[in-house]
C-alpha cells in the first residue's frame, strides 16, 4: 500500500528570502566552513532554495562578499571620548576587532575598498578625525588609504598582539602628521616673487572676515619695496608647491637685536598643511645659526589661527611690561593703524629646545 503524498503545506514555512538573510547565511558559512565553501550553491542549500533565487538579492559572489565585509563595519563603534588621535585608535581597534572574527573577511577586506553605507561611513569618520588633526583634505584621503589598509592587514594576520597592533597604528599615524606638506622645502624668497607675495597676504586675509574683522580683511599687503628690503637682505622665505611657485611666505626683521616675525602667510587653499609651521622652523633655525635665543611677533590674541595656534607651537605671552622698546614701537604703529579693535599681544618662544617637524 502506497503512502499518501505528504502536503507541501505540511511543511514548516521557510523564512522569506531577502539581502540581509542571503548575506547573514553567507557570514554563517563562511566562519563555519571558509571562503573555499562559500558559493552561490551553498548559500542556497543552506537557505532551503535555488541558486537561481538568490540573485534577486545579490548580483554574484562579489556582490555577497561585499554585502558581508559592509555588514560587518556596521558593528564598528564610533568613539565619542578623547581627542582625535584617541578616536582614530578606537575607531581602528574595533574595526579590526569586528573583521578579525571574520579571517576569511578579512582577506576580502584587503583587496577591495567598498563603497558601501558602513564603508563609506568609517572612511567619512577617519578623514572628520584627521582633518581635526589639522591635515588638508588631499593628505588626509591618502592617509585614510593607508589606515584602510592597516585594518585590513591587521586583520588578516591577526595576531592577538594588541600592544604591536597599537604600536603599527602609532608609528602610522606619527609618519602622516610629520610628513612635509607637498612641495617645499622653504628656500629664499626672489624679486620676482614680491608681487606673488602679495597676492597670497590678500588670500590670506579673507578669512578674516569670516569673523567679523573686515579691516583686516581688506588691509593691503606689504608693499613691494617693504617686502624687497626682506628679500634683499637675505630674510623672506617662501614655501614652493610642485611646480616651484609659493603658496606661503615668511619676512624675518629684527627688534632690538631679536629675529622678529613681520609676517607669515599662507594661501587658504594649502590650510593644515603645516605650511606656515615649517616656515616658522625655518626661521627658528635661522636664529638659532645666528646664535640667538629667542624668536617674536606680535598676533591677534583670540583668532584661532593666530595666538591659539601660536601657543600650541611653543609661543607664550609677552606681559606688556615687558615689551622692549622695539616691540613697543610696534603696537604702537599697529594701534594707529586700528588693529587693537581687536585683542592683540606680543608672544616670544626660545630658539632652545624648539620642536621642528
Amino acid at each position: 500500500m502506497n503512502a499518501a503524498p505528504v502536503s507541501r503545506r505540511a511543511r514548516p514555512a521557510k523564512v522569506p528570502l531577502s539581502r540581509d538573510l542571503v548575506i547573514e547565511t553567507g557570514l554563517r558559512i563562511l566562519d563555519t566552513e571558509g571562503s573555499a565553501a562559500l558559493t552561490m550553491r551553498r548559500v542556497a542549500k543552506e537557505l532551503d532554495t535555488g541558486a537561481a533565487s538568490l540573485y534577486v538579492y545579490v548580483a554574484h559572489r562579489d556582490d555577497l562578499l561585499t554585502g558581508m565585509l559592509d555588514h560587518v563595519l556596521s558593528q564598528v563603534e564610533v568613539p565619542t571620548a578623547g581627542d582625535w588621535r584617541a578616536r582614530v585608535t578606537q575607531l581602528v581597534d574595533s574595526a579590526i576587532d569586528a573583521l578579525g572574527r571574520h579571517d576569511g573577511l578579512a582577506l576580502v577586506a584587503f583587496g577591495r575598498f567598498p563603497a558601501t553605507e558602513h564603508a563609506l561611513g568609517l572612511i567619512e569618520q577617519l578623514l572628520t578625525l584627521l582633518r581635526e588633526a589639522g591635515l588638508d583634505p588631499a593628505t588626509a584621503a591618502w592617509a585614510v588609504d593607508l589606515i584602510y589598509r592597516h585594518i585590513a592587514a591587521e586583520s588578516v594576520q591577526r595576531s592577538g598582539d594588541e600592544r604591536r597592533a597599537r604600536w603599527g597604528l602609532r608609528a602610522l599615524l606619527n609618519g602622516i602628521v610629520a610628513t612635509p606638506a607637498a612641495g617645499g622645502p622653504a628656500r629664499l624668497a626672489r624679486e620676482d616673487e614680491i608681487g606673488a607675495l602679495q597676492e597670497i597676504e590678500r588670500r590670506a586675509g579673507a578669512p578674516f572676515a569670516e569673523v567679523g574683522m573686515h579691516a583686516v580683511a581688506e588691509d593691503e599687503p606689504p608693499s613691494r619695496e617693504v617686502l624687497r628690503a626682506f628679500v634683499v637682505e637675505g630674510r623672506a622665505w617662501v614655501w614652493p608647491d610642485e611646480d616651484d611657485q609659493p603658496v606661503g611666505y615668511l619676512v624675518l626683521g629684527m627688534v632690538d637685536g631679536r629675529p622678529h616675525i613681520d609676517q607669515v602667510s599662507v594661501d587658504p587653499a594649502y590650510a593644515g598643511a603645516r605650511i606656515g609651521k615649517r616656515l616658522i622652523d625655518h626661521a627658528v633655525l635661522w636664529a638659532k645659526g645666528h646664535g640667538l635665543e629667542e624668536i617674536t611677533l606680535t598676533t591677534f590674541t583670540q583668532v584661532p589661527w593666530n595666538g591659539p595656534y601660536y601657543e600650541r607651537l611653543g609661543f607664550t605671552y609677552i606681559a606688556p611690561g615687558d615689551e622692549t622698546p622695539g616691540l613697543r614701537a610696534i603696537r604702537a604703529s599697529e594701534m594707529v593703524h586700528g588693529l587693537d579693535e581687536w585683542p592683540r599681544a606680543c608672544m616670544r618662544a626660545a630658539v632652545d629646545g624648539w620642536e621642528s617637524d
